[in-house]
């Protein structure tokens, strides 16, 4: 195993540990906040939240997922991405409202929102694992044996 198939599993860990402790701050700080200020603050974290994790699933879906699907059948992959596309929307636009009520009148909304950050979470938490496991380096090399292959798979690495 070569150094390249370690750092591109410790990459992708350290990315999706991101957003892991991102969501779990949503969904921790989302349900105990009642001020309106405090509100629309919370708000916007979670917009910034679908920010980060839609960058990375767009990131995925143009360079890691053809790389991973010339090699070995990553097609549950994309399923679990479209759930996460409509979820994702679904909530931005939720937090949208929340934001232009100015955290006021949001209490009937808020239940749906924890909700749908659930949902996400149901959909997103075993994905980031199931990438995790095929990207481990006793599994990258079955599909890129050498340093040299893994790189040309993967050349915006450096």
């Amino acid at each position: 195993m070569s150094r390249f198939h370690q750092y591109y599993s410790d990459h992708l860990v350290a990315i999706h540990n991101g957003l892991r402790r991102e969501l779990k701050h949503c969904l921790h700080t989302l349900p105990n906040t009642t001020q309106p200020a405090s509100l629309t603050t919370t708000l916007r974290n979670i917009l910034q939240f679908c920010r980060h994790l839609q960058g990375h699933h767009d990131l995925e879906e143009a360079v890691i997922f053809p790389a991973f699907a010339a090699v070995t059948d990553i097609s549950h992959w994309s399923h679990s991405h479209k759930e996460l596309d409509h979820t994702l929307d679904t909530i931005r636009k939720l937090a949208q409202q929340g934001i232009d009520q100015k955290g006021l009148e949001f209490s009937g909304q808020k239940a749906t929102l924890v909700d749908e950050l659930e949902k996400l979470s149901d959909i997103v938490l075993p994905h980031l694992r199931d990438e995790e496991d095929l990207s481990k380096p006793e599994e990258t090399i079955k599909l890129w044996p050498t340093e040299r292959d893994m790189r040309r798979a993967f050349p915006w690495m450096g």
